[in-house]
């Protein structure tokens, strides 16, 4: 047959079968009629030359058959027919067809959603051109003590004009900025950066221009390009926006272009974009990020090796720069760093999610198993069914293509359920606390999701259903009435396999979570070294234009304080240049007087900080020798220090500054009045719920200035709690998947042994009828189900110690193969299994003894 016909035929036999029966019939008959008349011309009668065609060329339906299983389409259709049988069995059997489409629901739905996670954090390239070449540039002073440190002006500048192995550079930093003529003044949040900013990322604007060479540059740098997100919530989308002026901390600045939807590099909630006021010549402070684009073929640790010889060579050139915070020019460590920016944007949720997708692919390991020993059960029930097949014709492949079709069915009916649990799933995620999770806002549905999810669902059903096919495959029609009249002693040893392997995979995924469980617990419990109960926390940037002289700035923070301590409910209040897991911590060298240090040496390093008299007490930070700050330590008097107990001998508490499992880092708290800032962190100390307070502070910062914003209001429990998102989410979600391991494991064990006891049912109702006491066979039943267990607990010990392995670095003070949670979950899945065999067990202790003997 010609290709060109091929599809034709295909399309007839498929979707016109009364018409492709219809050719089958003529083409039969003009077949028997030819021979009847070669016969009857060879002597024959009509009669006599029938008769012996039809001999000759046997039963039309079994010849039918014939054809129709070798012509084009025939093993689509008949798996079309398969399809629809297994539908109409199903159908026949809800209560069995609902606990198998629930049980895979969960396993696709679960594995289907943290997919998702996985494809839109992970595997999703990010939204620029040529991403792969992105990188992010910072250097490093491993001689003092700083593995990654920023960029200075200078630095950026020398890297940017002296290298080859990188493409185009830019540099950014975040800062925010006071937005106000345009109703309530608000607080954005700004990048400020070179005017190749959008060139390297590749990403144009949607409306106007980014930035032009020249605008980063001092006196030149009026001009912003605005988020589309800020386009359209402040100003509904005006088509007109561009060339309007925003007044931003009291500089009118005008807008230039438009950002399309989604993009908001460096941080998510970056809204405007600034350009810096550059000036090439400044060796300090270090305050830039670098990213890049590096050349064609071009690999990070290449450019890394150029990039530190320019360092090297431009602090030969400019000898100067020793004399700035960080030397250029000595420590051998010096280096830059140049990471794929990909990596440093998710690599810190890397590990947590591969665990749960490891996790998740264990639930289905384990779904599979659960619905593989429903389905022996099931095929045990239908052994004479299938027996019957094979006395009528049926192959052992067709029996056994028949019972995977209907798993592949079921599975692609699970696959569906699937796909909804892990959209409310998702949705579900969107309400939990998960700032901090980077790209958790591209995640969504889509065809790759969907695509991964019928793929899941057509293995799953070859992975449960392949079990049940395998034994059709090789009984046939004696084997299938011998399997059925003796029990299916072969499908209950399969039983307990898949049995032993769902507890094994269940105490590894308890294992898991009970380390990260303990180990989050350990973090929650350090000592911060601060009380951060009924603690309010808000920021307060004073624009340098209005506040240009530092007398203005401190009579502001200086009536701000007295407002809040006047305040109803207000224990205590300060001020502060940092506050405790902020992100925003200063570090810098110092050294004692008396104690100089000698050559190559920069002092030691601390936290830089300071503050208004009465802060340690709102911050609830222990006094242990000396005075608090008071009003009198102003600029004009002798200037003092309050340290902690980690720098010396202590006269405060140490504090915990940005994670929980981080080392005590020495403290240096300094006058605020001695040391102004425009940018203050408000702190108050409530007697009720600190969110109480809110519209009082606002009023009050707004009756000192209306244009002022007060932003980033948090107690200091939800600042914490930012930090360990992502420890409580891999927490809860590994959590839910253990336990819903072991309730599938549960039912398992619950339906082998259910199975078991069937099986010998008229075994124990003899037992009962000569004398056996209904205890022995209880504690018979029990000692299989707890024999099962032990297998499984044997096999997941081994596998438990691989998976700790790989999580020691996401434990906080707790040992991999902690003894605690080896022995707890140990008890719990005994404890369970114990109560899963119990019905089963009193079950067969109860046999009526009277109906087993009317059987035999």
């Amino acid at each position: 047959m010609s290709l060109f016909f091929r599809p034709r035929r295909l399309f007839s036999n498929l979707f016109h079968g009364e018409h492709a029966e219809r050719e089958l019939d003529e083409e039969i008959s003009a077949h028997l009629t030819m021979l009847i008349d070669e016969k009857v011309d060879a002597g024959m009668s009509a009669e006599d030359a029938r008769r012996a065609t039809r001999i000759d060329f046997g039963g039309v339906d079994q010849v039918k058959e014939q054809v129709r299983d070798i012509r084009l389409g025939a093993t689509i259709e008949q798996v079309w027919l398969d399809a629809r049988y297994a539908v109409r069995m199903l159908r026949k059997n809800p209560g069995f067809t609902a606990i198998v489409v629930i049980t895979l629901a969960l396993g696709i739905g679960v594995n289907t959603a943290i997919f998702r996670l996985v494809d839109g954090i992970l595997l999703r390239p990010l939204p620029y051109e040529h991403p792969d070449r992105l990188v992010r540039l910072i250097q490093s002073q491993r001689q003092l003590g700083l593995d990654t440190w920023n960029l200075s002006q200078a630095s950026f500048a020398a890297l940017r004009d002296n290298t080859h192995s990188l493409e185009a550079v830019a540099a950014y930093a975040n800062n925010g900025a006071n937005f106000t003529g345009e109703g309530e003044p608000e607080r954005v949040s700004v990048g400020n950066v070179t005017a190749d900013f959008f060139t390297v990322l590749g990403v144009p604007p949607v409306l106007g221009r980014t930035f032009r060479a020249g605008e980063d540059t001092p006196g030149n740098n009026g001009v912003c390009v605005i988020s589309f997100g800020f386009w359209q919530r402040r100003f509904a989308g005006n088509p007109n926006i561009i060339g309007r002026s925003l007044n931003l901390n009291s500089a009118a600045t005008e807008v230039v272009g438009v950002m399309p939807a989604g993009f908001s590099f460096p941080r998510p909630e970056t809204e405007i974009w600034i350009p810096l006021a550059l000036n090439p010549t400044r060796p300090a402070p270090y305050f830039l990020r670098g990213i890049a684009r590096l050349g064609p073929g071009i690999s990070p640790s290449e450019a890394e090796t150029e990039t530190t010889a320019v360092l090297w060579d431009y602090a030969r050139q400019h000898p100067d720069i020793s004399e700035s915070r960080i030397p250029l020019d000595r420590g051998s460590a010096l280096k830059t760093i140049i990471t794929p920016l990909k990596q440093v944007m998710v690599g810190a949720t890397q590990k947590p999610l591969l665990i749960l997708l490891c996790a998740v692919g264990l639930v289905l390991l384990i779904a599979c198993a659960n619905v593989a020993n429903l389905l022996l059960a099931r095929a045990t029930s239908r052994v004479r069914e299938i027996a019957v097949r094979f006395a009528l014709g049926a192959t052992p492949s067709r029996i056994a293509r028949q019972l995977l079709t209907e798993s592949l069915v079921l599975a692609f009916i699970g696959a569906a359920g699937g796909v909804m649990l892990a959209w409310l799933g998702v949705r579900m995620l969107g309400r939990m606390p998960v700032d901090g999770i980077p790209r958790i806002e591209v995640v969504t549905v889509d065809g790759r999701v969907l695509a991964f999810t019928a793929g899941l669902g057509l293995l799953t059903g070859m992975l449960f259903g392949l079990m049940p096919a395998l034994r059709a495959y090789r009984m046939g029609m004696v084997a299938a009435m011998h399997e059925g009249g003796r029990g299916g002693t072969s499908s209950r040893r399969s039983n307990s396999a898949l049995v032993a392997a769902q507890f094994a995979l269940s105490f590894v995924l308890l294992i898991g979570a009970g380390l990260l469980l303990k180990s989050l617990q350990r973090l929650e419990s350090v000592d911060l070294g601060f009380n951060p109960e009924k603690l309010l926390t808000m920021f307060v940037y004073l624009p340098a234009r209005k506040y240009s002289k530092p007398e203005q700035s401190l009579q502001f923070y200086q009536g701000l304080i007295d407002r809040m301590r006047g305040l109803p409910g207000v224990r205590a209040a300060g001020l502060t240049t940092s506050i405790p897991f902020g992100g925003d911590d200063n570090t810098d060298n110092f050294i004692v007087e008396g104690h100089e240090p000698g050559t190559g040496d920069e002092g030691v390093q601390a936290q830089l900080l300071a503050m208004t008299p009465g802060n340690l007490e709102a911050m609830g930070i222990p006094l242990l020798r000396g005075r608090d700050f008071l009003e009198s330590d102003r600029s004009d008097a002798q200037p003092v220090a309050i340290v902690d107990e980690t720098l010396i001998v202590g006269v405060v508490g140490g504090i915990k500054q940005d994670a929980h499992a981080e080392k005590l880092q020495p403290h240096v708290y300094a006058p605020l009045a001695q040391s102004p800032t425009l940018l203050a962190k408000l702190v108050i100390r409530t007697e009720g719920l600190p969110n109480s307070t809110i519209g009082a502070v606002r009023t009050a910062v707004s009756g000192l200035d209306p244009d002022i914003p007060v932003y980033s209001i948090r107690s200091m429990d939800e600042v914490i709690g930012r930090t360990l998102n992502t420890q409580r989410l891999t927490n809860l979600l590994l959590t839910s998947f253990s336990l819903l391991a072991l309730l599938l494991a549960a039912v398992g064990i619950y339906g082998t042994m259910s199975l078991y006891v069937g099986s010998r049912k008229n075994e124990f109702g003899i037992r009962l009828a000569l004398g056996a006491q209904p205890g022995v066979l209880l504690r018979l039943v029990l000692r299989e189900g707890m024999l099962l267990i032990a297998a499984g607990i044997a096999i997941g010990v081994g596998g438990a110690l691989v998976l700790t392995r790989a999580m020691a670095s996401l434990l906080f003070e707790v040992s991999p193969t902690d003894p605690g949670v080896f022995t707890g979950v140990t008890l719990l899945l005994v404890l369970v299994a114990l109560a899963a065999c119990f019905v089963p067990a009193r079950r067969a202790s109860r046999v009526d003894p009277m109906i087993a003997l009317r059987c035999e």
